[in-house]
C-alpha cells in the first residue's frame, strides 16, 4: 500500500479532528504556526494541507481572519449544489422548497449501493417540489440511511433553519463537501408531469446525485426530474 506523503498525514489528522467535532462548523482552526506546533510539521507543509481542504470545500479562507470549517448556508448550496437556472440567464436564485412526503422504508437495490449499506435497511425517502417565480419546475426524490438520521422528523424538516445542507450538519453532525452527479434524458411519470405541468411522458432530464461527506462517505442519494420548457442545468467549472 502506497504510503501517504507528510502533507497527506496533516490532511487526514485535520479531516479525523472534523469528523469528531474537535472544530464545529463555522469555528476558526487554529493558527498556523500553533497548528504546526501541534502536528510537528513545517508551515509549508500544514499550508499545502490546507489548501487541498479549502479546495475541496470542507474548509474556507476568510482574509485577514483565517481558516475556518465551512458552514452550509444558502449562498454555499445555490453556488456548490443547485444548477438550475432559467434558459439564457447565469443568474441562479434560491428555489422554495415544499415537502410533499417523508415516509419510512427500506433501502431498494440502487437506494442501498449509492448509500453504501445493506439491501433492506431502514432509510427515510423524502419527496420535494422545487418553485421558481411560484412555477414547480423541478421534483427531488431524496433516500437519507436512518443510521445517520435516527431522529427526524416532518416537523424538524419543514421548520429547518435554512437550507437542507445546514439541517444535515446543525443537528446531524452530517456535512455535505461536495457531490458527484450524473445527468441523463428521461419521461415525466404521470404525477412528476401533473406537478410540473407537463403532459405525462413529456422529456424531462434526470439529475442522479450522491452527497459526499468529508471522508468521501455518501450522505444522501437524489434523483431530481426538471422540466426544461423553460429552464436547465447550469454549472460553472473554475480551473
Amino acid at each position: 500500500m502506497k504510503s501517504l506523503t507528510a502533507y497527506q498525514e496533516v490532511k487526514q489528522k485535520i479531516t479525523e479532528d472534523l469528523v469528531r467535532g474537535r472544530y464545529p462548523m463555522g469555528q476558526a482552526l487554529p493558527a498556523e504556526k500553533d497548528l504546526s506546533k501541534e502536528l510537528d510539521v513545517s508551515i509549508g507543509t500544514l499550508r499545502k494541507a490546507v489548501d487541498e481542504l479549502v479546495a475541496e470545500g470542507i474548509v474556507v479562507r476568510r482574509q485577514g481572519r483565517g481558516t475556518y470549517v465551512a458552514e452550509h448556508d444558502l449562498k454555499r448550496l445555490l453556488y456548490y449544489f443547485f444548477h438550475v437556472v432559467k434558459h439564457d440567464i447565469d443568474k441562479k436564485v434560491n428555489p422554495k422548497v415544499e415537502l410533499v412526503s417523508l415516509t419510512s422504508a427500506t433501502a431498494n437495490k440502487e437506494e442501498a449501493t449509492k448509500l453504501n449499506i445493506k439491501e433492506g435497511s431502514p432509510v427515510w425517502r423524502l419527496v420535494n417540489r422545487l418553485y421558481l417565480e411560484g412555477k414547480c419546475v423541478m421534483i427531488d426524490q431524496i433516500t437519507l440511511d436512518k443510521k445517520r438520521f435516527q431522529k427526524l422528523t416532518r416537523a424538524d424538516y419543514v421548520n429547518r433553519e435554512g437550507s437542507i445542507y445546514q439541517l444535515y450538519q446543525m443537528q446531524y453532525g452530517q456535512t455535505v463537501v461536495r457531490s458527484s452527479e450524473r445527468l441523463r434524458a428521461g419521461l415525466a411519470t404521470k404525477q412528476h408531469a401533473e406537478w410540473l405541468g407537463m403532459k405525462p411522458h413529456a422529456p424531462v432530464l434526470i439529475i442522479r446525485r450522491v452527497a459526499l461527506g468529508i471522508q468521501d462517505d455518501p450522505i444522501e442519494w437524489r434523483v431530481s426530474t426538471l422540466n426544461t420548457d423553460q429552464h436547465e442545468y447550469f454549472s460553472e467549472l473554475i480551473a
